[in-house]
């Protein structure tokens, strides 16, 4: 994406917020993957501005956008919107929903928002609410089992695994991150190992065969089938738009 920026979060939030992201005009369309998050964004274009909750997807989707067109967005970490957002995740399913719609403050938010006429006014406003509404709760979010449970999912715990470390049945497992994040464990594990999975094409140089039975995966046929079907892209593909962007960088 052309112009686009990740800024960390402050230690403070680091647990709930995964990062704030901007995105200047002349990206065009891209294609959105599925990460396990949600995203509070503001998108301004010709046809005027809206603030919106990201849908929660499991398969890679096309954004079309114009070369006029910016975004700014909060991206929570897995499970932390229901908390922060005030919607229940479920609805999010590959949806996305008005941020209005969820809480008049948003439609507040929605306001300043339009009244910027440039992607970094317009991500001060954003991060400045968010900031403010991150410090009001800040004993708000899933059980520490839940976020335990994610974060072992995140480093390829088994679901079994898992849930016994967390003193949970597989079903109360199921139950419980599906009530706060959306997704089954195993669903959201399979995103997670993905995301693992691209993260390691891209910077490092293991063979795909033996990068296949680190990540967890059967063979390299069955990741490549999972990256294919998650991400929309073939391992040597990845490598191969790695290797052009590092050529690109060095020039």
């Amino acid at each position: 994406m052309n112009g686009y920026q990740q800024i960390p979060p402050i230690e403070a939030f680091c647990s709930r917020v995964d990062v704030y992201w901007i995105n200047r005009p002349g990206g065009g369309a891209v294609a959105v993957l599925p990460d396990g998050c949600t995203d509070l964004i503001y998108r301004s274009g010709a046809a005027g501005g809206r603030l919106f909750v990201s849908a929660l997807i499991e398969k890679p989707v096309p954004i079309p956008g114009a070369e006029s067109d910016w975004f700014v967005g909060v991206r929570f970490k897995p499970a932390m919107a229901r908390a922060f957002l005030d919607v229940d995740p479920i609805s999010l399913r590959d949806r996305e929903v008005a941020a209005r719609a969820i809480d008049a403050g948003f439609g507040a938010l929605e306001e300043r928002l339009l009244d910027c006429t440039s992607p970094a006014a317009a991500f001060t406003v954003l991060k400045h609410a968010a900031d403010a509404r991150l410090a009001q709760r800040e004993d708000a979010g899933p059980p520490r089992r839940v976020q335990e449970a994610i974060a072992a999912l995140a480093r390829g715990g088994a679901v079994h695994t898992v849930a016994r470390a967390a003193g949970l049945s597989e079903r109360s497992l199921h139950r419980e991150l599906v009530r706060w994040g959306g997704l089954a464990p195993k669903s959201l594990a399979r995103i997670l190992r993905m995301q693992r999975c691209l993260a390691a094409l891209r910077t490092g140089r293991t063979p795909l065969a033996l990068l296949a039975l680190r990540l967890g995966y059967a063979d390299q046929a069955h990741m490549t089938r999972e990256l294919k079907a998650l991400a929309g892209v073939t391992p040597r593909e990845v490598v191969r738009e790695a290797a052009v962007r590092n050529l690109q960088d060095a020039a």
